[in-house]
């Protein structure tokens, strides 16, 4: 990992804002429906709420531990993604859970759009951990360029391996 993932998640994430914010705007101006921009702020918060997840792992001392744990910074790069990805997925099931238990037809849109909004930052997020390496390895298949794709395979499942392992590590 070249250029840590949680960096570019979020300018990808402050662009989705900025575009969200215009489409509040203009829906205002134009007096569209007040529920749709009700949903579109409300999924601007949720945005904002995961810059701020970002914001608080990535502003940890990671210095200290590398130090401390002997680590690199591919590592440590991956224990913050991981990190961000266990927020958010606890916060899904939360959501998940409410929506069972809801009654209220407004407070079940509000929850589907926040869960919508959190898989979908999560999605983002595996595609700029793999989508590269996917995108190359059918590339290579396309090619009949096997032995490419399989070593790409292979590089994607030593992250993977490594994101278990630390992923264990942070439970223990």
């Amino acid at each position: 990992m070249r250029k840590h993932k949680l960096i570019e998640l979020r300018k990808i994430i402050e662009e989705r804002i900025g575009s969200l914010t215009e489409e509040v705007e203009i829906a205002t101006n134009v007096k569209l429906n007040p529920l749709y921009i009700a949903d579109r702020k409300d999924e601007i918060g949720f945005a904002r709420w995961t810059v701020t997840i970002i914001d608080s792992i990535l502003n940890r001392d990671n210095a200290n531990k590398q130090v401390q744990l002997g680590t690199t910074k591919t590592q440590l790069q991956l224990v913050d993604c991981i990190e961000f990805e266990n927020i958010l997925q606890n916060r899904v099931q939360e959501l998940n859970l409410k929506l069972k238990d809801s009654n209220n037809l407004r407070e079940s849109d509000i929850l589907i759009n926040e869960i919508d909004t959190l898989e979908s930052i999560l999605g983002r997020l595996a595609d700029l951990k793999y989508g590269g390496k996917t995108r190359a390895i059918e590339i290579a298949e396309a090619n009949d360029d096997f032995r490419r794709a399989t070593r790409l395979r292979k590089q994607i499942n030593k992250i993977q391996d490594l994101e278990d392992e630390i992923s264990i590590m942070m439970h223990d």
